[in-house]
C-alpha cells in the first residue's frame, strides 16, 4: 500500500505541513504544447483564517508517493484565488510561469537567409530563454520570413505548424523539437508509458476512431518565380481518406511547401484515432510522453499514442491521473521531388508508410501492477 504525498512553496517557503490538514483536493493539468499548465488547489478555511494569496506569488508543487518520493511539476503564478464564506473555503488557481509578457507582445520585422535553429536561438536569448531545438525540424533555410505584427509566442508557433515541430516554454526554456518525439523540458526523451488493465479505472478507458476527419492527401503551393509559374505539391495522409486536404497559404519556396504539407498530413493523421482513460496515481505520466494500451482489447493495444494532456487529482480518498492523447505521428521518409514538366504542378509524395491504418499488433499479456484502490489510500505528510 502506498500513502500519496505532495510539497507546496509559496514564494519558495514549504507549507506542505499546514495545507495537509486544510486540503481537500489538488488539481495540476500539464499540457502538451505551449499551452499554459495549470494548478488548482481546495482547502478549508476559518478559525484560524487562511492568508488570501497576492498577485504574483509563486507555487511550487510536487506530487510522488512515500515510499518513492516526489517529483516536480514546476511553479505556478497564482492569478484567481478565491474565498468561500459560511461554510468556510478557498481556492488557489495558477497557470504555469512559463512565458514572459514581453514573448507575448505583437512586434513586425523579417529575417533574411537563415535557418529556422538559428531565428529561435535569436528569439530564445531575446526572451531570456534557453534553447532546445531539434535539427530534424529546424534545418530549414528561409530567404526572406517576415513575422508581421504578431507576438513571438504566435510566430514561433506558425514555424512549428510549418515545420512539424512541437513548441513549449516549460522551465525557462524553448523547445522546438518533432512532433510525437517526446521530449520533456530538458530535451531528455519522457517515459514510455504502458498501460494495462491493473492500472485502469474501471469504466474510463475511451478510444474514438475517427474515420470522418481521414484526409487522402494534403496539398501545397508554392511560386516559382523564376519561371513564372506555381508548382503543387501534396503528401498522403490516410490512404483511408477520400478527400484532400488543401493549404492555403501561397509558399515562397518548394521545399518550404513541401514541408508544410507534410507537417499537415502527420496533423491530420494524428487526429483520427483519439483516446481517455483515468488511471491510479502515476507522477511520471506527463503531456508529450508516449503510450500504449496492453492486454486491454484487441485492435487497440499496441497503438502508439501521445498525451496531450494528463491531469493529476489529489484527494482525500486517493490520487488518480487523467490522460487525453491522440495517435503518434507516423515518421515519415524525406520528400523528393519528381521531374518537373513545364507549366505542369510538381507532385510529391512523403511517405511511404503514413497513409496505412498502423498495424496493431496481438496482445501480449503481462503481470497485474500492484496498484491500490483510490479508497485504499490516505494522504500523507511531504
Amino acid at each position: 500500500m502506498q500513502t500519496p504525498v505532495f510539497e507546496i512553496k509559496v514564494n519558495g517557503k514549504p507549507v506542505a505541513s499546514i495545507l495537509n490538514e486544510r486540503l481537500l483536493s489538488l488539481s495540476i493539468t500539464d499540457k502538451e504544447g505551449v499551452g499554459s499548465d495549470t494548478v488548482e488547489v481546495d482547502l478549508n478555511d476559518g478559525n484560524p483564517y487562511a492568508a488570501i494569496p497576492k498577485k504574483g506569488d509563486q507555487l511550487e508543487v510536487s506530487l510522488g508517493y512515500k515510499e518513492t518520493g516526489l517529483l516536480p511539476f514546476g511553479t505556478y503564478t497564482i492569478d484567481e484565488p478565491e474565498v468561500r464564506c459560511l461554510p468556510y473555503g478557498m481556492t488557489i488557481s495558477g497557470a504555469g510561469t512559463n512565458t514572459r509578457d514581453q514573448f507575448k507582445q505583437s512586434r513586425s520585422r523579417h529575417w533574411d537567409d537563415k535557418t529556422v535553429a538559428e531565428i529561435l536561438q535569436q528569439i530564445a536569448s531575446e526572451n531570456s530563454l534557453t534553447p532546445i531545438i531539434s535539427a530534424e525540424v529546424s534545418a530549414h533555410k528561409y530567404p526572406w520570413i517576415g513575422q508581421q505584427d504578431e507576438s513571438d509566442m504566435h510566430f514561433v508557433e506558425r514555424l512549428a505548424r510549418k515545420h512539424g515541430a512541437l513548441f513549449s516554454v516549460k522551465d525557462g526554456k524553448l523547445i522546438f523539437a518533432k512532433r510525437g518525439s517526446g521530449q520533456s523540458a530538458s530535451g531528455k526523451a519522457l517515459t514510455k508509458i504502458i498501460l494495462t488493465p491493473a492500472q485502469i479505472v474501471e469504466g474510463t478507458c475511451r478510444v474514438t476512431f475517427s474515420h470522418r476527419k481521414k484526409v487522402r492527401k494534403v496539398k501545397a503551393k508554392a511560386r516559382n518565380r523564376a519561371e513564372a509559374r506555381t508548382d503543387g505539391v501534396d503528401a498522403d495522409s490516410d490512404a483511408e481518406g477520400t478527400a484532400d486536404f488543401t493549404l492555403k497559404e501561397n509558399f515562397a519556396t518548394e521545399a518550404e511547401a513541401k514541408s508544410a504539407a507534410k507537417a499537415k498530413a502527420e496533423s491530420l493523421k494524428s487526429e483520427t484515432i483519439k483516446t481517455s482513460v483515468t488511471v491510479f496515481g502515476d507522477p511520471t505520466i506527463r503531456a508529450g510522453a508516449p503510450f500504449t494500451y496492453s492486454g486491454v482489447r484487441p485492435e487497440v493495444d499496441g497503438i502508439e499514442f501521445i498525451i496531450e494532456s494528463a491531469t493529476h487529482r489529489l484527494y482525500k480518498a486517493g490520487y488518480l491521473t487523467e490522460i487525453e492523447a491522440k495517435l503518434k505521428p507516423v515518421e515519415t521518409k524525406k520528400a523528393k521531388a519528381k521531374p518537373k514538366k513545364d507549366n505542369a504542378a510538381s507532385t510529391v509524395k512523403t511517405n511511404n508508410n503514413s497513409s496505412k491504418t498502423p498495424k496493431i499488433p496481438q496482445p501480449v499479456s503481462q503481470p497485474p501492477a500492484g496498484n491500490i484502490l483510490p479508497g485504499q489510500v490516505g494522504i500523507g505528510r511531504a
